[in-house]
């Protein structure tokens, strides 16, 4: 009898050939390759990864994952019994973190993977652009999307062809225009960002599981995205203009039908400016028709997205402003503390006599929410069933705002 596949210990790499294996239908070949990727490590996750030892320690370094893809988890069949058992490994964690000498938190390892898919599927690309029949075939199926485009620019190891952005804005001008996920990407999680800002309460009523940082930061962006959509203040494209792929979609579902081809019209502008050759270096030409831009922009340095770091500022500001109570007041277990724990960590580095105070706050959060994460634990298993259940079935969701405010935007959990 043959023995049964073992079980592996992380999720398998999507076949990837040769370009032809992207270039299948229309609209952006990365966003559809690292989008099935994507989902296939959140659904990896779910079945098997939850329950491996490796994946868990991976999480507990962390203290979970990003907001975007622990949002995806949390809107997974069957993800409360499943969330219960994992944020009690990442509470405990961060529990650690705070009482303990703080170690360095890595990042999410869903982006990581995400980020890894993507790179494949550009360089998988890019290697095989000189050849004709690939040149045609990108044309015909329109090429990448703004993100991915501006993600080619950080590749070091190929030249960019010039026409690989001449393909964006002859996208553009087709009639009839491609839809918002054509050019601005695929991103799932935009309509729920978008509810959550809207949904926001006012700052001086940060509910006891939100967090003030992260709450500001989504005012922050609120308010940027709503100047944005407003055609007559964006100006003239400038490469400083340039946006992230999330806050783009999120400036694209505020635009609306009617007004996401000027705004991506804007944003190849900012493109645009950012793939102009450097003073001095004229194109250089061999013996491909099409012209090679040699790259000018180190992969290191990245041009930042304009939201992104207003609302670092914005963060950073709530932090500065709680600086000052904290530093005078006694540490006391019982003490409120209006931040996630990732906020209150930044602050613990940032000051350490005000983020020790903070922590005691955040500790004795964290020791509730594992004694209710314990007991939902436990009236989940059969032989517990029939007892009552209260306020600890929720604590799954209220552990990824407590590790993570940004998961519901600052505000309480959803």
């Amino acid at each position: 009898m043959p023995a049964a596949t073992p079980i592996p210990r992380g999720p398998s790499v999507l076949t990837l050939y040769c370009a032809a294996d992207l270039l299948t239908r229309p609209g952006c070949p990365v966003c559809r390759y690292a989008g099935e990727a994507s989902d296939r490590y959140l659904s990896w996750f779910a079945l098997e990864g939850h329950g491996q030892t490796v994946a868990i320690t991976r999480l507990c370094a962390s203290l979970g994952m990003c907001p975007w893809h622990t949002r995806g988890l949390l809107t997974q069949p069957g993800a409360a019994p499943r969330l219960t058992a994992v944020n009690r490994y990442l509470v405990q964690a961060a529990r650690d973190q705070l009482t303990g000498r703080p170690g360095r938190l890595v990042g999410c390892p869903g982006c990581e993977h995400d980020d890894a898919a993507a790179a494949r599927a550009l360089d998988t690309l890019l290697d095989e652009l000189p050849d004709p029949a690939v040149q045609q075939r990108y044309r015909e199926l329109g090429g990448l999307c703004i993100p991915h485009l501006r993600s080619a620019t950080g590749r070091t190891r190929h030249r960019l062809p010039g026409w690989l952005a001449d393909t964006v804005l002859a996208a553009l001008t087709a009639a009839p225009p491609p839809g918002p996920g054509w050019l601005t990407g695929i991103d799932h999680d935009a309509a729920a960002r978008a509810w959550l800002r809207n949904a926001l309460p006012a700052r001086a009523r940060t509910a006891a599981d939100g967090c003030a940082a992260c709450l500001a930061a989504a005012h922050a962006e609120r308010r940027d995205l709503a100047g944005l959509a407003q055609p007559g203040h964006r100006g003239q494209p400038d490469r400083r203009q340039l946006l992230c792929a999330g806050h783009l979609s999120d400036l694209a579902l505020l635009a609306g039908r009617d007004g996401i081809q000027p705004l991506l019209a804007w944003q190849a502008g900012c493109l645009a400016a950012v793939l102009s050759p450097q003073p001095g270096r004229p194109w250089r030409r061999d013996r491909s028709p099409a012209g090679w831009r040699p790259w000018h922009q180190p992969a290191a340095h990245p041009v930042p997205c304009a939201v992104c770091v207003r609302s670092r500022t914005a963060a950073r500001e709530v932090l500065g402003e709680l600086r000052g109570p904290l530093r005078t007041a006694h540490p006391d277990p019982g003490l409120p503390a209006p931040l996630c724990a990732r906020h209150v960590l930044a602050l613990r580095a940032a000051d350490p006599p005000a983020g020790r105070v903070a922590a005691h706050g955040a500790a004795a959060r964290a020791d509730r929410l594992i004694a209710e994460l314990s007991a939902a634990f436990r009236k989940n298993t059969w032989a517990h069933r029939q007892e009552t259940h209260g306020p600890e079935m929720t604590a799954w969701r209220r552990a990824a705002a407590f590790l993570d405010g940004g998961v519901f935007c600052g505000g309480p959990a959803r």
